[in-house]
């Protein structure tokens, strides 16, 4: 079955996060495949299921982890993948999706690790320049990836995010110290998931369906 790849403009949490669990209900009906979504979002704190803080102002979600933010300049990419089909675990899919990073960030001589457990994302040195937190609902995920490009890291200093003191977050601008073209480096990203994930066959979708 083809995969679906949503390429959005930089667009609200809330109608997003709708969009992820309607795909997730449908790629668990063996109605779609595997399904991506990458974007950028408006800024917006979001907590998901280990945060027992206050919330007030910040989106509740599925997701494992803490806070974080998500804004301008952070390249955001959500799995909608069938785990039981592919025979991988919610650990293997972490693992993929930092390899996608780490590739990316290769590309513009950015050494990079992964980290698991309260850790959990992509590294560089003892910085955090990816944040990975999924949701497995059925036999699918949901949520998945925020890198920091040219993110205004000081949107980070108004909470702990990931549980971490706010200086712990680091960007690829911040790290190569110039400016750098946001949809050029989507598209590097793009190919290195669609390679990654054996996608093979599949449709480029620019807008959400209507009624869906």
């Amino acid at each position: 079955m083809e995969s679906n790849v949503y390429i959005f403009d930089r667009m609200d949490y809330q109608n997003v996060l709708n969009f992820q669990r309607h795909l997730n209900d449908l790629r668990n009906d063996d109605k779609i495949g595997d399904s991506f979504i990458i974007l950028e979002h408006d800024d917006v704190y979001t907590a998901g299921v280990h945060y027992s803080g206050d919330t007030e102002g910040i989106i509740k979600t599925e997701r494992g982890g803490y806070l974080t933010y998500h804004g301008p300049g952070q390249l955001v990419t959500y799995f909608i993948v069938n785990l039981k089909e592919r025979k991988i675990n919610a650990k293997d899919i972490i693992i993929m999706i930092q390899k996608t990073v780490m590739e990316l960030l290769e590309k513009y001589g950015i050494e990079a690790h992964g980290e698991f457990n309260e850790k959990t994302g992509v590294w560089v040195e003892n910085k955090k320049i990816c944040s990975i937190g999924l949701a497995i609902k059925g036999f699918s995920t949901l949520h998945g990836m925020a890198l920091n490009v040219n993110t205004d890291l000081g949107k980070f200093l108004k909470i702990n995010p990931c549980n971490f003191t706010p200086d712990i977050m680091t960007s690829m601008e911040n790290i190569l110290g110039n400016g750098l073209n946001f949809h050029e480096i989507e598209k590097e990203y793009l190919k290195i998931l669609l390679n990654d994930f054996n996608i093979e066959k599949y449709n480029i979708i620019k807008k959400i369906e209507n009624n869906y």
